[in-house]
């Protein structure tokens, strides 16, 4: 397959390629063009889960040119259409050519070009086939300005039957419906440095961050928090309850992911001086999604799931039950002595159940997760298997705050988006105590989709 953009071939697109040391550079006019990579972090996880693409370019005498003057206003729909294009193949090429197993790739579109989606899609199909990548792995960006636009759904849906995920960027805090999120579902959204700049100036702002992370996550979506440059702005990442940062605090951009390596003490570091400097003053999450009138930000379908009838709230409870028991049963067995491994069967074997993992007094997990040998299918990526690990720091989520506040009684989270890729994860905790007396927190999480379908 080798699908024209408006009558640019992929061999033509390549034949402006060059190669050198197993990267490529491609050739618009006088300019050079080349990818560098900005790494985005889970921060729970510790690691590095994806890479946004840049374009960098040069002129004939070495001089840097600007984006902006690259993807400016459109007076060419054809030289923007190529460009974009030149651009997706050189990062396709020097990301996964290179570590074709690292992590998700976000590209940008222009916004014309993305709403161009017959052609723009045909082109990424028949770029993906060539270099024999999972489409999954891909993640385009969709402009906050596009939001509203009468096309957005049928592009979406385009680039989704290619396999691709989808973020939204530039998301900002006041004044937003999220009902647009809802309706484009995003894997990520994407909170930019703009309004990060502005929560470190004003308390209004930041005390609003908490809550707006709070309420993309009962919608299925995960949060990317950028343009993180300090310290303190990391802080605030972790502390609004993002998933994920990145930005220069991380690190520069990189030339080629083949030579990235995880900051794991910077990371460390972070988590430490959370704890020391932040736990007590952060707002929980009850207190971050108790009002949905009079703010700036809303959602009437958020609203709408909030509604329960006393039918409803019965069978919730009831549907719950199994699960608190099983908790309650991992706890004891773990408080008796027994191997945590061994104990999660009950729990595992409920329906919609996905895993079990279990933590320390500091929100440190303890040991390997344990896995659901029939889990449900999952809803959207699952960062949380990019890389095996199992040094998660989970102390800032609300299952383990809830759970160590209150011990010996089973909490349970409102649905979430998780990194795990279960849009309406549902996370069960309790803490308890082991053998030896250290305070541990058993946590238990479903896919609560499962129990929708059966309603």
């Amino acid at each position: 397959m080798n699908a024209p953009l408006r009558g640019y071939t992929l061999d033509f697109i390549q034949s402006m390629l060059t190669e050198k040391s197993g990267r490529a550079s491609g050739w618009f006019g006088d300019l050079e063009l080349r990818s560098v990579f900005q790494p985005a972090f889970s921060l729970p996880q510790k690691h590095a889960v994806g890479f946004e693409a840049s374009l960098r370019a040069v002129d004939a005498k070495g001089n840097p040119v600007s984006p902006e003057s690259l993807f400016g206003p459109v007076q060419n729909y054809a030289e923007t259409a190529m460009l974009d294009m030149l651009s997706a193949t050189i990062h396709v090429h020097n990301f996964f050519s290179r570590r074709p197993s690292h992590g998700v790739l976000f590209i940008n579109l222009h916004p014309e070009v993305l709403l161009d989606f017959g052609n723009s899609a045909a082109f990424l199909d028949s770029l993906f086939d060539y270099y024999e990548i999972g489409p999954q792995k891909v993640m385009i960006d969709i402009p906050g300005s596009v939001l509203e636009h009468e096309r957005l759904e049928d592009a979406i849906a385009s680039y989704r039957s290619l396999g691709c995920q989808i973020s939204v960027d530039d998301f900002g805090v006041d004044n937003t419906n999220l009902d647009s999120i809802w309706h484009v579902a995003p894997a990520i959204v994407k909170i930019g440095r703009p309004v990060v700049t502005e929560a470190m100036k004003e308390r209004r702002k930041r005390q609003a961050l908490p809550r707006a992370v709070s309420l993309l996550h009962e919608m299925g979506t995960l949060v990317l928090m950028e343009g993180l440059e300090s310290s303190d702005q990391a802080l605030l990442a972790i502390d609004a309850d993002a998933d994920f940062g990145s930005g220069y605090f991380f690190g520069p951009h990189i030339d080629s992911v083949a030579e990235f390596s995880q900051p794991q003490d910077l990371l460390d570091k972070l988590w430490k001086s959370y704890r020391e400097q932040r736990a007590s003053g952060r707002p929980d999450e009850h207190g971050t999604r108790l009002s949905l009138e009079n703010e700036a930000l809303h959602s009437s379908q958020v609203k709408g799931l909030r509604k329960a009838s006393p039918a409803d709230i019965a069978r919730y409870r009831e549907q719950r039950h199994p699960y608190l028991s099983a908790i309650q049963n991992i706890a004891a067995k773990v408080k008796s002595g027994s191997a945590f491994e061994g104990s999660c069967e009950m729990f595992l074997g409920l329906p919609g159940a996905v895993r079990c993992f279990l933590l320390d007094g500091s929100g440190r997990q303890i040991g390997d997760d344990v896995f659901s040998t029939r889990p449900p299918a999952r809803q959207g990526v699952d960062f949380y298997s990019l890389e095996a690990r199992s040094e998660g720091d989970w102390f800032r989520r609300d299952f383990f705050r809830r759970a160590i506040n209150e011990p010996e009684v089973v909490q349970a989270t409102r649905q979430y988006g998780s990194l795990t890729g279960y849009v309406r994860c549902v996370t069960f905790s309790m803490a308890t105590r082991n053998i030896n007396g250290k305070p541990v927190v058993v946590c238990g999480d479903v896919d609560w989709s499962m129990h929708t379908q059966m309603d």
